[in-house]
């Protein structure tokens, strides 16, 4: 039984070993590296907005930049890296990092209490991401995902504590996943994906997940058109505006659902049938991943300080046509145009009729 002075030691050898070879890479830690799925050139259906949106953008989310995203929003072509699984030895986990020979692989800080003691895998696979352990969205298009993938190569899951909000334990049921976090480990042989592009695996893995939830929620022959409200949970991000907008979607025949207090079947019954939605830029968007058809569209209201193409990555590679309004920054929350929302929303739907 590996104690927790032997995984500490792992932990501080690495660190003295990099004095002298040099921060190792997971590309040089890695003993075996397999080509899960090859590159591919990709092609991208032009995000639907109004002229003159994009000129408003100040700002993007800290992990990234406003030029980034700009790119990312409007290119219409570029490639997908390979997926890659790097298969490693003799590693241990510890404070929320991977550690192998001068290698660090961090995920998240985490300083595991002292009474908690490590145990011994002989393999497993990381399932738990960067940015999925801290945000809903990206846990639930990013590392369900991964977890699918472990299964699929018969290889048990090392998960780490993620976020937590209203829906999780609902979609760890729904998809049969088992999320119980390890602290501390030592694990034989331990295999970590390269899992950042939306190509043709990752579309396979949403296209299974998405399965689940049109067998749990078969969808109808009426569309609908909801306002996803963000609710009051996450980072606060409000807008301004937000019961104008409601008012003139409402006279469109628009329904509202707000994420922070609708049960989970309630939201994915309703998704499974919308023709639109419109939501504010965040994580609860990632509800519409499994649900929403691949006839429909999504707008996205673009705070502009903020503005984020996230969603565009993952509509396109499901066929779902998208589009985003971009709003000031007032003393007391996002103000959006009601008005160049409905006009977009005209472009949406034809683009998607």
């Amino acid at each position: 039984m590996t104690s927790n002075a032997t995984i500490l030691f792992l932990k501080y050898r690495r660190h003295f070993n990099r004095l002298f070879a040099g921060p190792g890479t997971l590309e040089a830690a890695a003993y075996r590296q397999e080509i899960i799925h090859p590159e591919e050139s990709a092609t991208y259906l032009p995000a639907i907005h109004l002229d003159g949106q994009l000129e408003r953008v100040t700002g993007s989310p800290a992990e990234s930049t406003k030029a980034q995203e700009i790119e990312s929003v409007t290119k219409l072509s570029g490639r997908h890296a390979p997926t890659i699984a790097y298969h490693l030895k003799d590693v241990a986990l510890v404070d929320g990092s991977v550690y192998s020979g001068t290698m660090r692989f961090f995920v998240r800080d985490l300083e595991a209490p002292g009474s908690v003691e490590p145990i011994d895998l002989d393999r497993a696979a990381l399932v738990s991401s960067y940015y999925g352990v801290k945000y809903f969205g990206h846990w639930l298009r990013d590392d369900c995902t991964l977890h699918l993938l472990a299964r699929d190569l018969d290889m048990p899951p090392l998960c780490l504590p993620g976020p937590s909000g209203l829906h999780i334990e609902g979609y760890k049921s729904l998809f049969d996943q088992s999320w119980t976090p390890t602290l501390r480990a030592y694990i034989k042989q331990l295999t970590i994906f390269s899992n950042h592009h939306q190509n043709g695996l990752r579309r396979q893995r949403y296209e299974r997940l998405r399965a689940i939830v049109a067998a749990r929620f078969p969808r109808g022959a009426a569309r609908s058109f909801v306002y996803l409200k963000r609710g009051a949970d996450g980072v606060p991000r409000t807008i301004h505006n937000e019961d104008e907008i409601i008012r003139v979607l409402a006279a469109s025949g628009f329904t509202v659902l707000d994420t922070a207090s609708t049960p989970l079947d309630e939201l994915l019954g309703t998704l499974v049938n919308a023709k639109v939605v419109v939501s504010l830029e965040g994580s609860h968007i990632a509800h519409c991943v499994y649900s929403m058809p691949s006839d429909s569209g999504l707008l996205v209201l673009e705070p502009a300080d903020r503005f984020s193409a996230n969603q565009r990555l993952w509509t396109d590679c499901l066929g779902i046509r998208s589009g985003f309004v971009v709003g000031a920054l007032k003393e007391t929350g996002y103000e959006f145009d009601p008005i160049e929302i409905r006009r977009t929303l005209d472009l949406l739907e034809r683009a998607i009729a």
